[in-house]
């Protein structure tokens, strides 16, 4: 009876000062909250402010694009600079990129260039380069005979395959089979490797720009998996990944229980208000049974509904060397241990052809593998045009989303810290 007594009579309490100063207030600061986060979290594809006008747009890929080409043009001069350093006699990581001609659609220089730029002299002994021209035919390819591949390069070819094979890869390439040369490409890639003994071999596509530190963060992540008191089987440490994958889902407790949210918090205001009014603490005198109404019923689950409008990956950012055993996407870059890599090449050839992101997955659950992934992201999908034909819808949500905020400045001065980190040097100089 109280109860309804106090309901019937908040039309008439909103009226009165207290009650709506309190309402105006809950009005004014949701809306301000509302504005701060359009501005902010506009580039959350799960959030309720994602706007895609501008989230394409290069701002840090471009800064790193210029120094790529500056790095190629200075090394496809006739008269050669002075030699540039390569891969030690044992590197740690043997990076492969597969490429294969995009027409007019070319990232590859822009994918090389900003992998070697800013790199210490002790990163880049640390990197054996290998490049694999994925045509079946590699005088198409705009890079094919360019000098700066071979100056920069630790090693560039094609395909050493007998006849036979060259027919058949002729015939998919002819066919558009991109799932069938797709897995022979990678088998490739991970075979051109396994002749330099690195402990670690990181398969890279052609159309990615790589961000200033990305060897030494990635040397770091490498560590401390290297370090963990338990060492579970892994398969791979993921360099890129998208915000895409990582909405919120029913494995979330918060999004599952979401109405056991909105009741918890409103219990909890309702209870503190409450307290408040009870000891005579500073403000009391305004907490009348309809603003407690308001500030309970109506203030509470419309900021808690704003949280949730903020997505899951702005409220809960990665960081660091993270378990990504689901939700990964996609083969832009991993880096694979050595102790991996035949069983991964024995599963690729017997499948034969397939999404390689997704075979690669299936084995690593058939093998129960752990998988990681290094945040934030340490390269940029900038092919928005796919080599092997996916709709353009599919290549924009391959898109590392935040991955253009990186500041140079910021990411130079994280990238020469690392250099003198204990266990980068240790690793950078054999372990």
């Amino acid at each position: 009876m109280r109860l309804s007594f106090i309901l019937a009579a908040i039309p008439r309490q909103l009226y009165k000062p207290p009650t709506l100063k309190v309402l105006l207030a809950t009005v004014f600061l949701w809306l301000l909250a509302y504005e701060y986060c359009r501005h902010r979290y506009w580039r959350d594809p799960h959030s309720a402010f994602f706007n895609d006008r501008h989230v394409y747009d290069w701002k840090y890929s471009l800064h790193r694009e210029h120094e790529a080409r500056r790095l190629i043009t200075a090394h496809n001069a006739p008269s050669a600079l002075a030699e540039p350093v390569k891969a030690g006699a044992n590197p740690l990581i043997c990076a492969v990129i597969v490429t294969v001609n995009r027409g007019t659609d070319d990232y590859f220089d822009a994918s090389i260039g900003s992998l070697l730029a800013g790199l210490d002299e002790r990163e880049r002994r640390a990197l054996q380069l290998n490049i694999v021209f994925a045509d079946t035919d590699p005088s198409r390819h705009p890079s094919w005979g360019q000098k700066w591949v071979n100056r920069l390069a630790d090693q560039a070819g094609s395909y050493d395959v007998s006849r036979t094979r060259l027919q058949h890869l002729q015939d998919l390439e002819q066919a558009r089979n991109f799932y069938e040369k797709g897995v022979f490409d990678y088998i490739h890639a991970l075979n051109s490797c396994q002749a330099t003994n690195a402990p670690y071999t990181a398969v890279f596509e052609d159309d990615v720009i790589f961000a200033d530190g990305w060897m030494a963060k990635t040397v770091k992540a490498l560590a401390d998996i290297y370090h963990r008191p338990k060492q579970t089987p892994w398969i791979y440490l993921r360099l890129f990944y998208t915000e895409t994958s990582l909405s919120w889902s029913s494995s979330d407790f918060a999004y599952r229980n979401m109405h056991l949210i909105f009741l918890l918090g409103m219990l909890f205001s309702f209870t503190i208000l409450l307290s408040i009014r009870r000891l005579r603490l500073h403000g009391h005198s305004h907490l009348h049974n309809t603003t407690i109404i308001i500030l309970t019923l109506l203030s509470t689950p419309c900021f808690i509904a704003l949280t949730y409008m903020i997505g899951k990956y702005s409220l809960m950012p990665l960081h660091g060397v993270v378990e990504m055993n689901a939700h990964g996407c996609c083969t832009q870059g991993l880096v694979f241990p050595r102790e991996q890599i035949s069983g991964l090449i024995g599963y690729l050839v017997e499948r034969n052809d397939g999404q390689t992101d997704a075979l690669i997955e299936e084995y690593a659950d058939k093998e129960d593998l752990m998988r990681y992934a290094l945040a934030p992201q340490q390269l940029q999908h900038v092919g928005l045009k796919s080599s092997r034909g996916n709709p353009e819808v599919n290549t924009q949500s391959t898109w590392a989303f935040w991955y253009e905020e990186n500041d140079p400045g910021v990411l130079g001065g994280e990238h020469q810290g690392l250099l003198g980190d204990r266990d980068v040097r240790g690793f950078l100089d054999g372990r």
